[in-house]
């Protein structure tokens, strides 16, 4: 697995770098932004490790562009203690998230999780492409089509609404979307998921305050349904889903 480890702190860059090659990594690494920028595409890492608080660049800006020239995993690491800072990093295209000062076993596992999820993510390649009614889903390419307009959408986004997709017309738990976007075993957050799922609908609907295309299963989770309903016919879905779900 190709390691890209970008931090301002040297030390800890060295010293990290030495560890994970003697488990037989193949590890690169940068100090700036810019230097970060060259790395990632020139040696295309699986997994890019990083601290956000670059002084050069945005961090995570920086992610969202280079994801569209190559499609790495992100781990950041930070000092940041609010928990507001993790949501923004995940929100922004984040796929993990680890907090300074860490055990060497913490970092080694969270990779060990990325890297089972990266092996997926290549499985499922040949079919990133789904549509379902005017709504066509790259997850390869982070993008959104709609009646043929194109917008794009946040690895995170991608993801979560490529588990929409393959399963159209039917209900995706919080626990299958936790399970699927970030590679956790628990509920999680909601609240982060209900984020997620508010960003998509301001890229996928007519009216993301009148969704007809995402759909809330109220105490069960969300479904995306292959076209516009009426009022009468998404309530009859919803109370459907929340009965074979329940």
């Amino acid at each position: 697995m190709k390691l890209l480890i970008v931090d301002n702190d040297r030390h800890l860059v060295e010293m990290l770098t030495s560890w994970l090659k003697t488990l037989g990594y193949d590890v690169h690494r940068a100090y700036t932004g810019e230097r970060a920028k060259i790395e990632w595409g020139e040696k295309q890492p699986d997994l890019v490790i990083l601290d956000p608080a670059l002084k050069d660049v945005d961090a995570m800006a920086l992610c969202r562009d280079m994801q569209h020239t190559h499609d790495a995993l992100v781990l950041v690491m930070t000092d940041g203690k609010d928990v507001h800072d993790e949501i923004h990093c995940l929100e922004s295209g984040a796929d993990d998230y680890l907090r300074k000062p860490f055990f060497p076993a913490q970092l080694l596992a969270r990779i060990h999780a990325l890297s089972r999820r990266g092996r997926s993510t290549l499985q499922q390649r040949p079919f990133s492409i789904i549509t379902v009614g005017p709504i066509c889903v790259d997850s390869l390419h982070n993008q959104v089509s709609i009646n043929g307009k194109t917008t794009n959408l946040t690895p995170t986004e991608s993801k979560l609404l490529h588990l929409l997709a393959i399963n159209a017309n039917n209900v995706c738990t919080a626990n299958q979307i936790v399970s699927y976007v970030w590679g956790y075993g628990n509920d999680g957050d909601t609240s982060l998921i209900k984020a997620h799922i508010r960003h998509l609908r301001q890229k996928v609907e007519p009216d993301p305050n009148k969704p007809s295309h995402i759909l809330t299963i109220p105490g069960v989770g969300y479904t995306l349904v292959h076209h516009a309903l009426e009022e009468d016919q998404k309530k009859e879905v919803i109370q459907t889903l929340r009965v074979v779900s329940g």
